[in-house]
């Protein structure tokens, strides 16, 4: 079809006025309409998060763990470089100490570049104070831990953002970035409330040490220690082998917390709680004795002790002495699955500690109604129906140590006021009740510290020996679960040795879990035993001995 020239000069000038309309629209849509929103973007694309320090970590004295560090990243003005004096570039030479030649390469490049890295920043006031105008510096944030790898599992670390990440830096990030009110000016980077640990640091470098020490010797694949105040839930020390260094937390291969993520099954130290439950239930008596043969057939299953005995009549004492199974499984089988499943319970065995740390597990209890004759047995050593966390079984231990009163164990001890005056006062509540009457949980304190002073004169025991102290404990030496969960591995074992001291009143508790060493039979007495007492000889000197003196001004 054919238009006429003046019909198609009309509808090109419809197209240029239509353009042009659109072209207003925008422009007015743009400058006027969005420009606030638009504006705000463009500032945004160039906003710099304000620098906030995160509080210092500091141990119970207050010993300095964790802090910020600022460094500086110099820059080149491009922009004031040509008006340089010769004897400015001469004297910034001076200061960062480089040859000048050098240091002309790096300011004469034609772009805004980074010229050097991590200066300090005395160094930074020193080119202020100097008057130099043709570099700029640029505050860098750095967490720094100088202990390395102290404590890490309980500290862990922040990432690039500087975001908490694994223990208190995590639990804790919300505390560690707020801003208190300062007394004095603020200061050019406002700094996060500091907060205080239950740990000391000397006690914990020093079971570090010896937890390395056992698993070098014992080519042990993981290991554990945990010191702990029975009578505030207080964590002393907690050492947990494979450790790692928050400063480099990119190149590390493990940063959980195994202690407290992964549950194994605790073997002969699990009889303490079994005898507890079957007498404050009235399922056995103080003076009850056990014909232990050697040997139990319960159902299809023959229940074994870990040494060949001749058949006898064993009390309680002698049961802790000699550590029989076959005893314990028939003071297991006394008590009606749902009692002792629901004593175990109190102890808060199969449910979390609520511990004021990150990536805690559950446990371990099968449900009582699922339970078969064999598992009131299996469970009754510390197998069968139970797993738990280190933490777990230190806690359920520590309530029989503390006359029977669980307390929720914690590691944040209190924040620092402005002033670096400690405010002794956690921010979470802490929880504790009554699980057993003090008078069964004295008694197999009582029982326990018999056997070991016993064992100990008789030479069958290596921990609890403590010179000067009367120590209440008991050995482990608990198979290791397969990986599938079906059996256990022949010739694995997790050792393990518990107790506390002084025995009638006790202060300290300290678990040492060795997972599947490859020396000195496996056994928790000899694998154990020696580190419970070294670690167990210091902190007696550092709590009981010689009292520590508390909360230093920083």
């Amino acid at each position: 079809m054919y238009i006429k020239y003046h019909q198609r000069l009309f509808i090109l000038e419809l197209l240029i006025i239509f353009a042009f309309i659109s072209i207003l629209y925008q422009l007015i849509n743009i400058q006027i309409v969005k420009s606030d929103g638009i504006v705000a973007q463009a500032k945004r694309q160039f906003y710099r998060k304000p620098i906030v320090l995160r509080g210092d970590i500091r141990d119970r004295n207050g010993n300095l763990l964790v802090l910020d560090i600022i460094n500086y990243d110099l820059y080149n003005n491009v922009q004031e470089f040509k008006k340089i004096p010769n004897e400015k570039i001469q004297k910034l030479s001076e200061i960062l100490k480089i040859p000048k030649d050098t240091l002309l390469k790096k300011l004469s490049q034609k772009r805004n570049t980074k010229i050097l890295a991590n200066i300090k920043e005395d160094t930074v006031k020193k080119i202020q104070e100097e008057k130099i105008n043709f570099i700029f510096a640029d505050p860098k944030i750095t967490r720094s831990y100088p202990h390395k790898k102290l404590a890490s599992h309980i500290i862990g670390f922040v990432n690039y953002d500087h975001d908490g990440q694994h223990g208190v830096e995590y639990f804790n990030d919300g505390i560690l970035t707020t801003i208190p009110e300062y007394s004095s000016k603020k200061p050019v980077f406002p700094k996060g409330t500091g907060i205080v640990l239950t740990i000391d640091s000397l006690l914990q470098e020093y079971a570090e040490s010896e937890l390395n020490k056992a698993m070098n010797k014992s080519r042990a694949e993981r290991g554990t220690i945990i010191v702990m105040s029975p009578k505030t839930g207080e964590i002393l020390a907690w050492a947990v082998s494979p450790g790692f260094d928050p400063n480099t937390f990119y190149k590390e291969r493990i940063l959980k917390n195994w202690s407290i993520t992964d549950i194994y099954q605790p073997g002969s130290t699990f009889k303490i709680l079994t005898i507890s439950a079957a007498l404050e239930n009235s399922a056995i008596e103080r003076n009850d004795s056990f014909y232990d043969t050697g040997s139990l057939t319960v159902g299809k299953r023959i229940i074994k002790n870990h040494h060949k005995t001749k058949p006898q009549y064993i009390n309680l004492l002698e049961l802790f002495k000699q550590s029989s199974n076959v005893a314990a499984a028939q003071v297991g089988l006394k008590m009606e699955p749902e009692i002792f499943y629901n004593t175990l319970k109190k102890f808060r065995i199969g449910q979390k500690t609520n511990i004021d740390l990150p990536g805690e597990s559950n446990g371990l209890l099968l449900d009582n109604k699922k339970w078969k004759t064999i598992d009131s047995a299996t469970t009754a050593f510390g197998q069968g129906a139970v797993s738990v966390t280190p933490l777990q079984l230190a806690s359920a231990i520590s309530a029989i140590a503390n006359h029977g009163m669980w307390m929720q164990p914690y590691i944040l001890k209190g924040v620092w006021d402005p002033n670096y005056n400690l405010i002794a006062k956690s921010p979470y509540e802490k929880f504790s009740e009554q699980v057993i009457s003090p008078e069964t949980a004295d008694y197999v304190s009582g029982l326990l510290k018999q056997s070991v002073h016993e064992n100990v004169k008789a030479m069958s025991y290596i921990g609890g020996n403590v010179p000067g102290y009367k120590v209440a404990g008991k050995t482990g030496t608990a198979q290791k679960v397969r990986p599938d969960g079906k059996g256990y591995l022949g010739g694995h074992t997790i050792a393990s040795f518990i107790g506390y001291l002084p025995a009638e009143d006790p202060e300290i508790l300290t678990l040492v879990v060795i997972d599947d060493p490859k020396t000195e039979g496996g056994w928790g007495n000899t694998v154990c035993g020696p580190i419970f007492n070294n670690i167990a000889k210091m902190a007696a000197k550092r709590f009981i001995e010689g009292p520590l003196k508390t909360y230093p001004k920083a």
